[in-house]
């Protein structure tokens, strides 16, 4: 299989979890059957996902470029070029974009995840801070 960056393909998610999601290889694009899925995240300066965890999946983030902050269950870690995270199912994480340029993740889920189940879970992320008035 052969996978390239298409930012035709993006997810755009709205404030106040402003970022970019590319999908690289999952179920829904794969031509055969996978065990994993990556995605591409990219946060301009100031940009952050929610505080989250995945309820059976366990979740690996490799920062491309960048710099900003990753937590996983409370302990916050600098996140920079060729550094990477890992959240088990179930452990709380988030990330932050510190610096003045894009920070770019490689995302990697497993079991895999789907294009629409990113753009399910953060449209939910994004309408329950607007909900609680953030």
């Amino acid at each position: 299989m052969y996978f390239a960056y298409d930012p035709a393909r993006g997810i755009q998610v709205d404030e106040p979890y402003r970022r970019v999601m590319v999908p690289y290889m999952m179920p829904d694009t794969a031509s055969c059957p996978i065990d994993f899925s990556v995605h591409l995240t990219e946060w301009e300066p100031g940009g952050q996902v929610d505080e989250h965890c995945h309820e059976g999946a366990m979740e690996v983030m490799y920062c491309v470029s960048g710099h900003g902050t990753a937590s996983v269950n409370g302990q916050v870690y600098d996140l920079t070029e060729n550094s990477m995270i890992a959240a088990a199912p179930e452990e709380l994480h988030c990330i932050k974009n510190t610096g003045d340029t894009p920070l770019r993740c490689l995302c990697i889920f497993s079991p895999p995840t789907t294009a629409e189940e990113l753009r399910r879970r953060a449209q939910s992320a994004v309408d329950a801070s607007r909900e609680s008035g953030r």
